[in-house]
């Protein structure tokens, strides 16, 4: 596996697929770029409160949106996220955000810092944090397969 690493401080404007060859993965510095389909995990969402049932209290968060399409990944040309839309609960059913990447600062889309593996999101309703983190589903966080 040959492992495309992207550097230094690099702003990639208007249409490109990035493509790792023999299977590797796009990677800035030592973390996967997230792309769309991506996962996480998330604290429970517990509505209504107490003491009825919470509607969907599952933890798995998927990315399923990018602000970002102009820049993908591999052959089947997933967005790379700069930010975007997630769903959280057992079957989607929360809203959230991915937040802007604080681990990386020197690879931006467009101006907006992409996001890689240990980036964090907010599910909207109840705040609480999401970490989209590797091994966190199938083909991981590169849709590169």
């Amino acid at each position: 596996m040959t492992d495309l690493l992207l550097s230094g401080p690099l702003n990639i404007s208007g249409s490109l697929n990035l493509v790792a060859t023999n299977g590797g993965k796009v990677k800035i510095g030592a973390r996967e770029v997230l792309v769309e389909g991506a996962t996480g995990t998330g604290v429970p969402v517990i509505l209504p409160p107490p003491p009825a049932g919470p509607i969907d209290d599952g933890i798995d968060v998927s990315i399923r949106q990018s602000f970002n399409k102009t820049v993908t990944v591999g052959l089947a040309k997933k967005p790379v996220i700069a930010l975007g839309i997630c769903l959280q609960g057992r079957t989607p059913t929360w809203p959230g955000m991915v937040l802007p990447s604080v681990n990386n600062s020197t690879v931006r889309i467009n101006g907006v810092p992409a996001n890689v593996e240990d980036d964090k999101g907010v599910t909207l309703p109840n705040g609480g944090t999401i970490t989209f983190g590797k091994n966190s589903g199938p083909g991981k966080n590169s849709g590169q397969s």
